[in-house]
């Protein structure tokens, strides 16, 4: 299998067809970098791209700007990339809302744009920032377009917990979590969710899907033989099964996530639908329940951690705070003689000098 290389960051925009920007969205290990090597391999950039390692060989596709940019806002609002609390987007919303935020990226977004006219962003953290993007983008004069990866939870998190040891119950939350988020903040959207199955089983119907969908400028066009993406994608990069046996999370949340995924499903196969809107609205509901109810459950033992925490920070104050002293005490005898010394070399020089 070919490495694809991410095209590099050159002024195309002289002559060239009118901005298309790509957002690709999905929690991590679902099919994105996949997605948008594909549309680098299609006449895409991908500005300032990071480069593969052990658990991503091919590249992630992710610019480095970027990422830094989402890592450093999530820091400060203090949510994660795959957050469990369905009110998490709120505290984000918030440490995003000055306007010297909105200016940064509009500065970073606004020069990419002269150089390549057809840019694709992805990382996992996209979904927090979306309408931050969004905002940015249509006062630059662009409508993006928003691809969505839809993998089956359980082979998320398997792989998750294979290649970044990630623990299963809080990544089957945080899939349920993100996905809802990430359907109800791209509803009314140009978008088009895309089963990592099908892609990589048949990549070309459904680059012909989104070409046609999204109206994407593809180039080479997906009915070119032989294209680049042949090479790019192989049916063995699908190296996990959907298989709930295999995740250690309760069934309750199983299932939460198993409706989840059907009801995206649908949404991918048949198109909007109010029907699957009020339904993938309704598991929304069901799981801020269902979280309410575990942060009541573990309330107690979070309480006491708060406590045990407040008492250590206390007694190593009271620590450092003693040992201070002691060490003062101990030199005191040492800084006392030194001062008396001075004293008798000050008093010797003065009888010299009456003399």
């Amino acid at each position: 299998m070919t490495v694809a290389e991410p095209q590099p960051d050159v002024d195309r925009s002289a002559g060239d067809d009118a901005s298309s920007l790509v957002f690709v969205l999905g929690p991590g290990r679902s099919g994105t970098s996949t997605m948008a090597g594909a549309l680098t391999l299609s006449g895409y950039t991908v500005p300032q791209a990071i480069k593969g390692n052990a658990t991503n060989p091919l590249g992630f596709f992710e610019p480095r700007w970027v990422v830094d940019f989402h890592r450093t806002y999530l820091r400060k609002a203090d949510v994660s990339t795959l957050d469990t609390d369905p009110v998490a987007l709120a505290l984000l919303e918030r440490a995003v809302a000055p306007t010297e935020v909105r200016e940064e990226l509009a500065t970073w977004l606004r020069g990419r744009l002269a150089k390549n006219s057809h840019l694709v962003i992805k990382d996992p953290r996209m979904v927090w920032f979306k309408s931050l993007w969004l905002d940015v983008a249509t006062e630059l004069g662009v409508e993006p377009r928003f691809v969505i990866m839809l993998r089956h939870p359980a082979e998320v998190s398997s792989s998750r917990s294979t290649y970044y040891d990630a623990r299963e119950v809080p990544a089957v939350a945080g899939w349920i979590n993100v996905a809802l988020l990430t359907e109800r903040l791209t509803r009314g959207n140009r978008r088009s969710l895309v089963p990592y199955s099908q892609l990589t089983a048949e990549w070309r119907p459904e680059l012909i899907r989104l070409r046609d969908h999204l109206d994407l400028p593809l180039d080479p066009p997906p009915e070119t033989t032989p294209h680049p993406v042949d090479d790019f994608i192989d049916p063995s990069l699908r190296r996990m099964t959907p298989d709930w046996a295999n995740v250690a999370a309760p069934v309750h949340l199983q299932e939460l996530a198993e409706r989840t995924f059907v009801e995206l499903s649908r949404l991918a196969e048949e198109g909007e639908s109010e029907a699957v809107h009020a339904a993938l609205d309704s598991i929304a509901a069901e799981y801020a329940i269902v979280h309410a109810d575990a942060v009541d459950l573990v309330g107690t033992t979070v309480r006491r951690a708060r406590t045990d925490a407040r008492r250590r920070g206390v007694r190593q104050a009271r620590n450092a705070a003693r040992a201070a002293r002691e060490e003062e005490a101990a030199t005191a005898p040492q800084r006392s003689g030194v001062a008396a010394l001075g004293r008798r070399v000050v008093a010797r020089l003065r009888s010299v000098v009456r003399r």
